[in-house]
């Protein structure tokens, strides 16, 4: 048998993990009611879990538990709690995000495996080194990587890897999502996220005005496909990939049950050596759930085709075509190219009113009232709207499947544990009983009688077999019996079944494999040694302001009007070609700035695949130790590998989501210099933070935050044409463009000359009148984010946080509530700073 990679599937509840293992996965990841990337999903208690691994374990299956959001400082110790947990119950691994619960998890509880979520964004070979070298077994890969990416990472690496193979796909890249979070507080990274990417929106100019017309192309230009790698299977084994991920913890159990089942199949014969996918096997994947399907980037950027702009929920599939409507008995006609059974959901797609959804109640086929229907038949069925001939009529749930489905998961035992019996009799000794697994585990047990004489029926190995073999609806199966039976004995037929009840609990609890509790003490002394707080170094009196610019111009603004210390570099926008901001000398700028008497520092992006990584890099050799301050690090992979390089200060920017002192003190473990905090802290937080904090720490306090950065870009997919294999006609080339949601609000969209798309915030954050609790609260620095921006804008901003910040130093705050309205033009967000998230 060739070896396959292992099938992991969802649980959001108990009947989605009785369904998972019930149709062969070998691993289920779940969570429970807090840290969890899924928070509104059932999830499971703490007794509800350990139930989950006990019942998955008996089963042969791996639990992997979530604990994959970023985490607090006054949830830490709750947290590694809960690790413990999950650790003295039995799962096989912990997912997570969160840098500093790696860090503690790796202090208090080494004997835990860990899996990065792909929260953690890695997306290159160096990231996935960093996460490794701390502690980390699996990485749950970025869903943007290609095979050949996959590939080389894997043997790059040598860690475990783990890829999406099914179901829903976010259009950013995870845990660089802030648009649910800053448009409506439920944060992505705390695992309530709102799917604001599921909503309608209108691609138009900077002004507002319609580049292109929904009703032409579709409004939901954020709602992928889902993703669909049935067919792909073979190659992501060859390329090394050790486990295949199915999404999936929102949704049902029949759902659930009929992937896995599918995939199962699938893996069974690419391990026989014969892999083949049936159409029907296709046609049921779409049944149960389907976006229209999509293989994702797995073979580069698909563009449009990535994309589902006309609808962002279940399409179902195409089950016919409207013949005829009788508006006064609300009755279709349908004719029919696939069939259709009485209990059916349908879906009429109207040219008027959108969708129109019905229960197939009564199925009439040549006036007989029918149970189901084949395809060909032309059918008639009870609809209610605006329906019309020649309407396409899709089936959206097949009440068949959904039968099968929940068949499995009704509390009968469909995968049975194959097991042999060894049996040990002789006159005047109890019947003893050995059943064993072809593992190795094993379970023992002895009847309280003794052996006697038989009068009448003595026992044989034949009929010991026909009662060790009744094992009802337990996950086990006899395949073998052997064994010594003395001639002519009787043992009771109720001591046969006792016995073999006993024998099989004990193998049951020998495969629960439950691990040795963690002493109280020990796990005292190792949480106290890790979140002891940290004793500071000394911090200056002075703190710095930074700039962020994005050409020439704006940074010879900023350094006039202020700014201590310039960030320049990072993503380079296309929309800049027009006015000669692309592609300008960075060392140029250095010299300029340092000249000045300012500090500079390269931004580096928060994407950078392996050759990207490899070409940021090389800039930074050719470019003079004299000539850079430092630089900010904007993934893991750029932070281990500038650091690596020790020619300057590396600083880790906040798209790593430091949230808590835990993460600071890790990215000091690993040599970096300082931190940018995560937007989404409130201000308490960051004085907490800032008071204990071994590094010193910077702030955002004015600019448009980016919400998005996605590999696909909504404006070379609808306006430039690209398609997975259509060029992109680079429309975005000097020009700016912007989302428009359904309440008129706009959001600006620039791609990037790696062709990535980015999405800002339609309000501007804006703290000037709270910079005295900024300096207060012991931060180093504070950051306007202005890399869009033109001079004029950048001068007027610096110069008026350049006034405030020496007004606070000085000890003579003043009132800065109508520059604040000047500066965002009376339309701004105190972005987290007051109200959290949750």
């Amino acid at each position: 048998m060739k070896r396959v990679p292992e099938l992991l599937a969802p649980a959001g509840d108990w009947d989605a993990l009785v369904a998972a293992v019930q149709n062969g996965a070998d691993a289920v990841y779940l969570g429970g009611k807090g840290f969890n990337a899924r928070r509104q999903a059932p999830n499971f208690t703490a007794r509800a879990l350990a139930e989950a691994i006990e019942y998955a374990h008996v089963r042969g299956v791996k639990v992997y538990v979530t604990v994959n959001t970023i985490i607090a400082d006054e949830e830490m110790e709750e947290a590694a709690r809960f690790l413990r947990f999950v650790y003295e119950a039995g799962a096989d691994a912990v997912i997570i995000q969160d840098l500093g619960l790696l860090r503690l998890a790796r202090m208090v509880l080494p004997e835990l495996p860990l899996h990065a979520s792909t929260q953690m964004t890695v997306h290159n070979t160096a990231g996935a080194l960093l996460v490794g070298e701390a502690g980390v077994r699996r990485i749950v890969l970025a869903r943007e990587l290609s095979l050949r990416e996959i590939e080389a990472l894997k043997k790059g690496t040598g860690l475990e890897v783990e890829v999406f193979v099914h179901g829903a796909l976010c259009i950013c890249y995870s845990g660089q999502c802030l648009m649910s979070s800053l448009i409506g507080g439920r944060s992505g990274n705390r695992g309530m996220c709102a799917q604001p990417c599921r909503l309608p929106y209108t691609l138009c100019d900077a002004g507002g005005r319609a580049v292109a017309k929904p009703e032409e192309i579709g409004a939901f230009l954020l709602s992928p496909r889902d993703l669909n790698l049935s067919h792909r299977l073979p190659a992501l084994a060859a390329a090394g990939v050790d486990a295949l991920k199915i999404e999936g913890r929102m949704k049902r159990a029949e759902y659930v049950a009929t992937v896995v089942r599918i995939y199962r199949r699938l893996l069974d014969r690419l391990a026989a050596g014969r892999f083949f996918v049936l159409p029907e096997e296709t046609l049921t994947l779409a049944q149960i759930f389907n976006r229209g399907f999509s293989s994702g980037y797995l073979f580069g950027r698909p563009g449009r085709d990535l994309m589902s702009y006309r609808r962002p929920n279940n399409r179902g599939v195409p089950v016919g075509r409207v013949l005829a409507y009788d508006r006064q008995r609300e009755i279709a006609t349908i004719k029919l190219n696939l069939p259709l059974r009485v209990g059916d959901g349908i879906e009429f797609w109207v040219s008027e009113g959108g969708r129109v959804g019905a229960e197939v109640r009564r199925l009439l086929v040549d006036g007989e009232e029918m149970d189901a229907a084949p395809a060909g038949a032309v059918v008639k069925v009870a609809a209610v709207g605006r329906i019309r001939p020649g309407d396409r009529v899709f089936k959206t749930a097949d009440a068949a499947l959904l039968r099968e489905a929940q068949a499995s998961f009704n509390g009968r035992e469909i995968r049975k544990i194959p097991v042999d019996f060894r049996v040990h009799l002789r006159e005047g000794e109890p019947l003893r009983v050995t059943v064993a697994d072809a593992a190795g585990h094993s379970g023992v047990a002895t009847t309280q009688s003794l052996a006697v004489r038989a009068e009448k029926r003595p026992l044989t190995l034949e009929l010991l077999r026909e009662q060790l073999g009744r094992l009802g609806n337990t996950p086990f199966e006899l395949v073998g019996l052997a064994g010594e039976v003395g001639e002519g004995l009787f043992i009771p037929v109720s001591e046969i079944n006792a016995v073999r009840r006993e024998a099989i609990t004990a193998l049951a609890q020998v495969r629960a494999r439950v691990p040795q509790p963690l002493a109280e003490g020990l796990f005292a002394a190792r949480l106290k040694d890790a979140v002891r707080a940290p004793h500071p170094g000394a911090r200056g009196a002075a703190v710095y302001l930074a700039v962020s610019c994005g050409t020439p111009a704006a940074v010879k603004a900023a350094v006039a009007a202020g700014a201590d210390r310039i960030y320049f570099g990072g993503e380079e926008f296309r929309f800049r070609a027009a006015d000669g901001g692309g592609g300008v000398g960075l060392a140029a700028v250095a010299d300029y700035v340092r000249a000045q008497g300012r500090e500079f520092f390269l931004l580096t992006p928060r994407v950078a695949k392996d050759a990207e990584l490899t070409a940021v890099l090389a800039f930074c050799h050719r470019t003079p130790a004299g000539a850079l301050s430092g630089v900010v690090a904007g993934n893991l992979g750029l932070l281990r590998a500038l650091i690596e390089a020790a020619r300057v200060p590396v600083w880790a920017d906040y798209y790593l989501n430091v949230f808590n002192l835990q993460a600071v003190t890790f990215l000091q473990e690993q040599g970096a210099k300082g931190v940018v905090l995560s937007p989404e802290l409130t201000l308490r937080q960051v004085e907490a933070m800032a008071g204990r904090s071994l590094l010193p720490l910077e702030v955002l306090v004015h600019g448009r935050l980016p919400l998005m950065v996605s590999e696909y870009c909504v404006v070379g997919a609808v306006l430039g044409g690209m398609g997975a294999n259509r060029a992109c006609s680079v429309p975005c080339r000097g020009r700016r463009f912007a989302l428009r949601d359904r309440l008129g609000v706009l959001f600006p969209v620039y791609p990037d000359t790696a062709c990535r798309m980015h999405i800002f915030n339609s309000q501007e954050l804006v703290m000037l009148r709270f910079l005295p609790a900024l300096v207060r609260a012991g931060v180093a620095g504070l950051r306007i984010e202005a890399r869009l921006e033109d001079a004029a804008y950048v001068s007027r901003v610096t110069r008026a946080y350049r006034q405030a910040l020496d007004a606070a130093l000085g000890g003579a705050p003043q009132a800065y509530e109508k520059i604040e309205e000047e500066l965002a033009g009376g339309d701004f967000t105190r972005g987290h700073y007051f109200r959290g998230v949750v």
